[in-house]
Formats: structure tokens, C-alpha cells, sequence
């Protein structure tokens, strides 16, 4: 007997990319994690191969057809993901590169990074050294000691310095840098010196690309006109995207308020902005007529979307707004969830890449749940009063987009923002507005009255919403810690959202959906209790020894850092809170501690590295290549570089001890 009621809320045949987009996306997450060898790669195609024979042999029989086709579409997701990763490639980069290789690396982006140390990406195009010269393709992430040298996109340089694979320090709550670089098909970085690289030439920019860059140009530029300071930076990058003069301080506040949506061109600035542009243009019903309207609106936000850089959570909005406005030009029917996985799969056959974004993973999700669950949760109240609808309106699509993220959120920031209804209540205005003015600024600032009236009402909307968003910061328990779920609770918490509302489930298994959802709900919480309350040493994988010693609330920091380190030590622990959330007292290891109190602890420096105990357990951390008599009955622990034989290497991650 099926579990589902005799008219099911949904149908394949109805929303087909549902399921479709579901398990090609699958596919690719599947072969993304797995890091499969290039043999496994034809398996794959010899898969896909019977797979698409089955669906010729059974298309007339529909039971066996549509899981075929889904099976087919997750080899499909699998197989675009081998190939784009250079699989069936000869010139593979790991047959190819040895280390004293010189590599030709094509720069084709510049993050700003310390005065010291530049950091490019960039596309290696060749492997040579004394016997040979080999093509490759390979994207690498390099840290440039540039000096005098000005390294722009488009340049083509010649690099000497030897590559390796990103990897993660394995410091608990740390940013993973694997992860994020992977993500974007990078795996290889390199640190290149002065001396380990020349420049050989620079490709000229094509003439799209040159007038691009100076329509941005001049539209930063006309609010840097209007705007200094932190307003400044944020009304470029709610505006145009440019996150660049953002600090991380402004960053923050806006993560631990649950705000930081608004610092990234999305869906809602996407939507805003054509509203508000069919809204000034039906001023005109002579000019613009409907249809003329919509074409206009939407060749306008693809050219907004190029301006931005083409983020996929811009792209993913500019599509489906563009397949929204469009089907109602054309009088077709239109299903939102449908559209919304359609744009998924013609996004991530773009750019397979488009999936593991974590901007985009949380755009869609929020769109997801906004579809799913606005309306139950918009009906469970009503006010007469127009002023309090809206805002409760407002108040239930961030509910419903909240509720859907809210896993996704914890596994990759470990933190939950307490008053994220209030602060979507507070910006619900204050963002239609700085887009506006934006807008206006731009159309109408060359009129030099009328653009330092604009620009003055950007500069005190944006003043407004960051004084508004630290308030909110400054309230008690603002934020909540301790959070750390694993990836099988995210897709759990997923699949159960899209079985309570997608689908029409008889009584029973509505109930036990609900023991379900009471379980995972129940795990995650008394997780983040164990980790309020946890006990342990942990000696962190830094450039300086950093020993914490984490007592339930309280955490004792050790640590050898010079000044100019304060803010790598800082971010380690900050990482390190997030996690394991407690009160940090900081001591310097120039200097020998002894502690007495709930743990008992003792820190001496000696010939080679530290000497530590805590409740009577002996470690000894070394920090030098030489002979060093180290207590036997001590856990020998050695600091990355370390090359003599301890129990555990820093190199390996840190190491953590729990105490009885």
C-alpha cells in the first residue's frame, strides 16, 4: 500500500525538475566527495551507457522508466563531474607535475591580502623543465611576494616555486580552506617568492570585458562620490556586489544577526530591483507597453548580473526571474518549485562548480523554503490592519526561508542568530530603499542637485541599517554557539521538509515525521549542551604553540605569539568558540603558569619546548628540530616541522586530549 494519499501534492510529471535536479545534484556531490580515481571514471561511463539503453528498451513502461531516468541523471551528475575535473585527460596534473617543474600560470583573478603577500588565482597552462614541455589545465591559488611588482588579471607569468595540495590545519571550528578552494575547482596553491617568478607577457582584455570593467568603474566610483567609510562598503556590495572594502568587523555584526543575505546580490535585491524598475516604467503606459516592459526588465538584469560578476546566487535569481516574467508574457502555466530546480540544473550544467557554492547552497534553500512553507506559516496568523499584515507577511518569508537554511547554516557556522526575525524586520525596508537609491543614484546622479540629495538619503539609510544591525548585536544572547551537525542531519532535515510539505502523507507517517523531526531537533541540542559543557586540552596546529585548556565555560589559552601574531591567535580561538563556546583568558608562555582552580595546570618552558600538566596528566610539546630529553611518562606531541618521533604531529591537525 502506497504511503501516499490517492492525490498526492506532487506529481513528476508535473514538477519533473524536483526530482530530476535532486538526483543529478546528488551525482555530483557524490563523485565531488568521494575524489574519484580516473579508473573508476569509465565504470561510470559503462554505467551511464546501460542506463540509456534501459530507458530506450523501457520507455513505454512507466513504473520501471522514471527510476531509470533518475538513476541516469545521477551517473549524468557523476560522469559531468569526472570530465570536468579532466578524468579521461592524459595530461592529468597529478601524471604530470613533479616538483621542480617551472609552470606558465595564466592569472585570471587578484583578492587583496597582506602589504606583504598577494594572493592570485590563477590557470596553469604549462609543465616544463630540462627534458620536456607539457600542456596542462589546472587551476591553482598562489600567495605572491610581489614587492615592487604589480600583478594584474591577465598577466602570463613564469613560476618557479613548487605547488602542493590545499589542506585544512584540522584546528577544531576552523574555516575549511579545502572546501572552499575545491569548490572552485582549485587544488593546488603555492607560495611564490621575489625571486620564483617572471612576468612574460599580458593578455589584452577583449572589448566586452574593457567596457565592463569601466561601467563598474564608474558606477563605484559615483558612490564613492556620495558615501565614505563602512557605509560605503556596504552599499557597494548590497548594490553592486563588491564585498572588497568590507572589514571584518562590519562582517560580523551582520553574520551574528542573521543579515548577512543582505551583504550578497541575491534573489531578494533581484527581485526589489524589478519591481521597482515595472513599477517606474507602468508610469508610462504610452511608451512602455506590458511586453516591452518585461523584455526591457529582464535584458537589464542580466546586464545588472554581468556588472555584480555573475555570482551563481545572482545567476540563480536572474534566471528564474527572467523564466518568471517571461512564462506570464507568454500566458504559460508556471510552477515556481519547478522553475526554481530547473534554474538549479542549467546552472550547474554551466558549472558544475555552481553547486558546492555555499552562497548559492543557501540562496536556493531559502528560496526552497520560501515556496514551501511562506504560505502555512503566512496563515497561521492574520491582522486587519494593512501595516501589520506587511510586516507580518515580511516577518513569515523570513521565517520560512530561516527554517530551511538554519542546517545548512549550522553545519558550515556553528552559530544560530536569536533575533534574525528581528533583524529581517528591520531591514525589510531599509534594503528596498538603498537599492533604490542605488538605482537612482546611477540613472539620475550626473544632476548634481538631485545626486547629493540621493546620495545623502543612501548615506543615512545605510548609517541607520548598521547602527540598527549592531544594536541588535549588542542585545544578550544575540547569538548562540556550540552547534556542530554533520552533513547526514543537513540532508535528514532537508528530505524531512520536502516530505511534511511537498507531499500529501496520511496520518501515520505525518507522525512519524514528527518523532523524527523531535529526534534530530533533540541531537542537535544536547550536542551543543555536551559542548558547553566539555573538558578538554587541545593544542592547536599554528606557526607559534597555542595549548588550550577548556574547563565547561572557561577556556585557559597558552600561547607564544608576538604582537604582530595577536590576530592569527585570535582567529584560531575565535574558530575554536565557535564549537566549544567558553570565556578565554589569555597567558603568555614567555613566561611559567601555575594554575590553580577546577583544573589544576602548569606550563614551564624548557630546553627544546613546553612542559604541561593538567590534573596530574604530563604532555610535552617540541618545538625545535634537536635532541631533547623528554619525560617518558609524557603524551610527546611535536609542532609541524618538527621531524623527530612524538606521539602525535601537529601537522596531522591538532590534537586534542579529554580529561576525566
Amino acid at each position: 500500500m502506497s504511503i501516499f494519499n490517492e492525490h498526492p501534492a506532487f506529481s513528476f510529471f508535473q514538477r519533473p525538475f524536483v526530482l530530476i535536479f535532486s538526483f543529478f545534484a546528488a551525482g555530483l556531490l557524490a563523485a565531488f566527495s568521494l575524489d574519484l580515481s580516473n579508473e573508476s571514471s569509465w565504470l561510470f561511463l559503462t554505467v551511464e551507457g546501460i542506463l540509456l539503453v534501459s530507458l530506450w528498451v523501457f520507455r513505454g513502461k512507466k513504473y520501471v522508466f522514471l527510476p531509470l531516468i533518475l538513476l541516469a541523471f545521477f551517473f549524468s551528475g557523476c560522469l559531468l563531474h569526472l570530465i570536468r575535473e579532466g578524468a579521461f585527460e592524459i595530461n592529468s596534473w597529478e601524471n604530470c607535475y613533479r616538483s621542480h617543474d617551472v609552470a606558465t600560470v595564466k592569472i585570471n583573478g587578484t583578492i587583496e591580502g597582506s602589504s606583504e603577500w598577494k594572493k592570485v588565482t590563477g590557470k596553469v597552462l604549462n609543465l616544463r623543465d630540462q627534458q620536456r614541455e607539457i600542456e596542462v589545465n589546472e587551476s591553482v591559488v598562489m600567495f605572491v611576494k610581489c614587492g615592487e611588482t604589480v600583478i594584474e588579471e591577465g598577466d602570463v607569468l613564469l613560476v618557479a616555486a613548487p605547488f602542493e595540495r590545499i589542506v585544512n590545519a584540522g584546528n577544531p571550528g576552523e574555516f575549511d580552506g579545502a572546501y572552499f578552494w575545491k569548490s572552485k575547482g582549485i587544488l593546488q596553491m603555492a607560495f611564490v617568492g621575489e625571486e620564483q617568478f617572471s612576468f612574460l607577457y599580458q593578455e589584452e582584455p577583449g572589448w566586452i570585458r574593457t567596457s565592463l570593467d569601466a561601467t563598474r568603474n564608474r558606477l563605484q566610483q559615483m558612490l564613492k562620490e556620495h558615501m565614505t567609510g563602512d557605509e560605503l562598503a556596504i552599499a557597494l556590495a548590497l548594490i553592486l556586489g563588491d564585498k572588497s572594502l568590507l572589514d571584518a568587523e562590519v562582517k560580523n555584526s551582520f553574520t551574528n544577526t542573521g543579515a548577512m543575505h543582505v551583504l550578497a546580490v541575491s534573489g531578494l535585491h533581484v527581485g526589489i530591483i524589478m519591481q521597482i524598475l515595472l513599477f517606474i516604467m507602468g508610469f508610462f503606459p504610452r511608451i512602455f507597453s506590458k511586453k516591452s516592459s518585461i523584455i526591457i526588465v529582464v535584458t537589464l538584469m542580466w546586464i545588472y548580473a554581468i556588472i555584480t560578476g555573475l555570482s551563481p546566487s545572482v545567476l540563480r535569481a536572474v534566471f528564474m526571474f527572467s523564466v518568471l516574467v517571461l512564462s506570464q508574457l507568454t500566458e504559460r502555466n508556471y510552477d515556481a518549485m519547478n522553475t526554481l530546480f530547473f534554474t538549479g540544473l542549467a546552472l550547474c550544467l554551466l558549472d558544475h562548480y555552481t553547486l558546492f557554492d555555499i552562497g548559492f547552497q543557501l540562496s536556493f534553500l531559502a528560496m526552497t523554503g520560501i515556496f514551501l512553507l511562506y504560505k502555512p506559516i503566512e496563515q497561521l496568523l492574520y491582522f486587519d490592519n494593512w501595516v501589520l499584515r506587511k510586516v507580518w507577511q515580511g516577518t513569515a518569508i523570513g521565517f520560512a526561508a530561516q527554517l530551511m537554511t538554519t542546517p545548512l547554516s549550522l553545519y558550515y557556522f556553528h552559530q544560530f542568530p536569536n533575533y534574525f526575525v528581528l533583524t529581517n524586520i528591520g531591514l525589510m525596508a531599509s534594503s528596498g530603499i538603498i537599492l533604490g537609491g542605488g538605482l537612482f543614484l546611477f540613472g539620475f546622479g550626473w544632476l548634481n542637485p538631485l545626486g547629493k540629495l540621493t546620495g545623502w538619503v543612501l548615506m543615512v539609510s545605510v548609517f541607520l541599517s548598521l547602527t540598527f544591525i549592531r544594536w541588535v548585536e549588542s542585545l544578550p544572547g544575540a547569538v548562540a554557539y556550540g552547534f556542530d551537525i554533520g552533513l547526514l542531519i543537513v540532508l535528514i532535515s532537508g528530505i524531512w521538509v520536502l516530505m511534511m510539505f511537498l507531499f500529501k502523507l496520511k496520518e501515520q507517517i505525518r507522525w512519524v515525521l514528527y518523532g523524527v523531526g523531535v529526534i534530530v531537533l533533540s541531537s542537535m541540542v544536547y550536542k551543543r549542551y555536551d559542548h558547553l559543557k566539555l573538558r578538554e586540552v587541545c593544542v592547536l596546529n599554528t606557526k607559534f604553540p597555542v595549548i588550550l585548556v577548556k574547563s565547561g565555560t572557561q577556556i585557559f589559552c597558552f600561547h607564544e605569539a608576538d604582537q604582530n601574531e595577536r590576530e592569527k591567535l585570535d582567529f584560531a580561538i575565535q574558530a575554536y568558540q565557535k564549537v566549544y563556546p567558553g570565556k578565554v583568558r589569555y597567558f603568555s608562555m614567555k613566561r611559567n603558569w601555575k594554575l590553580q582552580g577546577a583544573e589544576k595546570m602548569s606550563v614551564t618552558a624548557v630546553k627544546g619546548g613546553k612542559e604541561f600538566e593538567v590534573n596530574g596528566k604530563k604532555f610535552f610539546l617540541l618545538t625545535r628540530n634537536s635532541e631533547v630529553k623528554m619525560p617518558e611518562n609524557a603524551i610527546k606531541l611535536g609542532m609541524p616541522w618538527v621531524r623527530t618521533s612524538v606521539n602525535h604531529s601537529l601537522k596531522d591537525g591538532a590534537y586534542r586530549f579529554l580529561l576525566d
